[in-house]
């Protein structure tokens, strides 16, 4: 098997973490969720982390995980 040379963390490599990262920043933006409120910042990571694994990639479907259950 032949590796694409990029760092993997887990099941994303570090090019699709900084994707993630950045619609995370944006949709905790959107939410006023701050920088310090690690709980509210892990679960939208983890809503969009969850979409990506179901191949739902595109910038406008991480950041609709992103603000799934939001109330």
């Amino acid at each position: 098997m032949t590796t694409s040379g990029k760092a993997v963390t887990g099941m994303f490599d570090t090019e699709e973490l900084a994707e993630i990262r950045t619609a995370v920043e944006a949709v905790c933006a959107e939410l006023g969720i701050d920088r310090t409120d690690q709980k509210g910042r892990e679960e939208v990571a983890s809503r969009m982390m969850r979409s990506w694994a179901l191949g739902r990639r595109t910038p406008l479907g991480l950041v609709n995980a992103g603000l799934d259950d939001v109330a």
